[in-house]
């Protein structure tokens, strides 16, 4: 397979190097080298409704189908679009903890108040006007009260099946990679204005995808800004859609559903809410159901967060994975799940694909929690008679993320990384390592100064500004023990920086080649 993607990519690179030379090199595909969206015409806005739709019509005209559509002023019902306020939400919920991303996806990770990825509500609105610093977080279960769900989720599978609930704000200029996500999401804008590119998943065949990424979710290598269509030529065939939402729009985005967002205004907020990916819907209840906004405090919920800890952004669907379990058994003979049958299916997965003795762990720590009675296997009734608390057990185990938690930066940065940093701190102070020069080294890194004060106490210094070089010494490996967390690599992120490199070679000779011919033309006279 490899083999196969690298001789493709050597016959792209002829073929732009073929165009660049002569006069052809003008004609490049349409969109060559523009931003997403200019390789066709879109196919239209999708569908605008001035109205909620019954659970029922919503499930028969959009979720069922796959079909996006906006809800236009929806969100003017929440009460958080006219309270949010910077200093409303500072006075009110300012100590509450939030992840955060750069404006650009997979650009580097901004520091907070509490650490790399982490800061409090009130340290980001005090500084991400100025910082390139996006809140992407686990909506605080404190603000769920100020947020309400939509009247056609309340009521048969879709109100048994809400997810999590998320927080989007920046100062505008935010830009998504294309990509999909696992569930499907109500997306309500609350500031400034959206721009969605949207995409049918029948398109897939003809976008370039990374490898290496596990789950439903997925993300394109295509450079959003600088479309290579020499590279991807099959991406000329991708049909797309548009949906532009002003403040109070809600957007129905179903789930694997291709897009890319791009965020404007001073202040942009949005809040998602998040659903199963449904294949059917029992409408029981409907007819005698209150179908009204609710506040999103008032919905049994399966992940939520107190505002402190760990978040479970992202978490597996615990519904699908008792089905994922249900289905397993009804291929096994003996109609059993062992430890061995879950050890395979991670393997398969390529769950830690490097690391089989984790793997192995897993899938015992699994099938404790599958099998209290300790008989050694899992049968159908086993897995029927599992509670939601039970299934969410499973996913922690399973696919936890190190960006949920506040260890965050012990899995980010290598233990050799952080040796050289205390080391070089102990030189340049002839044999004294102080606490601000640690601070120095340690954010040269890309960590925070919290952390970096708490490595520096934990080398026990006598003296509260510097550590001797006989602490170091003794306590060092302490620190680094922190450092040297195995963690399942991603993959799917080394493929995108390589092919992300790749296209920019191309553009720039292809576009720089183009333009010197053009220049060199004869032009009419006026």
């Amino acid at each position: 397979m490899r083999s196969v993607k690298l001789l493709f990519i050597i016959s792209s690179f002829a073929l732009y190097l073929n165009l660049s030379v002569g006069k052809e090199a003008k004609n490049l595909p349409k969109g060559h080298g523009a931003e997403l969206g200019k390789h066709r015409e879109s196919d239209g806005h999708v569908d605008v409704l001035t109205t909620i739709p019954s659970p029922q019509d919503f499930w028969d005209k959009y979720a069922s189908i796959q079909k996006p559509v906006v809800f236009q002023g929806a969100a003017k019902n929440f009460p958080a679009q006219s309270l949010w306020t910077d200093s409303y939400l500072k006075k009110n919920y300012g100590d509450l903890e939030v992840k955060l991303e750069a404006k650009k996806e997979k650009d580097h990770v901004p520091v907070g108040d509490r650490g790399v990825g982490r800061d409090t509500i009130k340290s980001f609105l005090n500084s991400y006007v100025q910082k390139d610093s996006y809140m992407v977080t686990q909506l605080p279960d404190p603000l769920a009260k100020e947020v309400r769900i939509l009247p056609c989720l309340m009521c048969g599978t879709f109100s048994e099946r809400i997810l999590e609930a998320n927080l989007w704000l920046s100062s505008g200029g935010t830009k998504s990679m294309l990509h999909k996500d696992a569930d499907n999401a109500i997306n309500c804008l609350l500031n400034g204005t959206k721009n969605w590119i949207l995409i049918h998943p029948e398109n897939e065949e003809n976008i370039p995808v990374a490898e290496g990424d596990k789950g439903y979710g997925g993300f394109a290598v295509l450079d959003v800004d600088q479309v290579n269509l020499l590279k991807y030529p099959n991406f000329t065939k991708v049909h797309w859609q548009y949906a532009n939402m002003t403040a109070g729009d809600c957007l129905y985005l179903p789930y694997s559903y291709w897009h890319q967002v791009r965020s404007y205004g001073s202040k942009n907020m949005a809040v998602s809410v998040l659903f199963s990916r449904l294949t059917k819907f029992n409408s029981t209840g409907c007819k005698t159901a209150k179908l009204e906004y609710t506040p999103l405090s008032d919905i049994n919920m399966v992940w939520t967060y107190p505002g402190h800890g760990p978040q479970t952004m992202g978490n597996l669907d615990p519904f699908e994975v008792k089905d994922s379990y249900l289905a397993a058994l009804n291929e096994k003979n003996d109609g059993r799940i062992t430890v061995d049958d879950l050890f395979e299916q991670y393997s398969e997965a390529k769950l830690y694909e490097d690391h089989p003795v984790i793997r192995k762990e897993i899938a015992q720590k699994v099938l404790n929690i599958l099998d209290p009675d300790n008989k050694g296997f899992v049968t159908k009734d086993d897995v029927e008679a599992l509670t939601v608390e039970k299934l969410k057990a499973v996913a922690n185990v399973v696919d936890p993320d190190a960006a949920n938690t506040e260890e965050y930066e012990h899995v980010i940065f290598g233990a050799d990384e952080v040796r050289n940093a205390f080391e070089e701190g102990l030189e340049e102070g002839d044999g004294v390592l102080t606490l601000q020069k640690l601070i120095v080294k340690y954010q040269s890194l890309g960590g925070s100064e919290k952390v970096a004060r708490e490595l520096f106490a934990m080398l026990k210094p006598k003296n509260e500004e510097y550590a001797t070089t006989e602490e170091v010494k003794k306590n060092l490996s302490d620190v680094l023990e922190l450092y040297k967390k195995i963690r399942d690599d991603d993959k799917s992120g080394v493929f995108y920086e390589q092919h992300y490199r790749e296209d920019k070679e191309i553009m720039t000779e292809t576009l720089k080649e183009n333009e010197n011919i053009e220049s060199k033309e004869p032009r009419e006279e006026l």
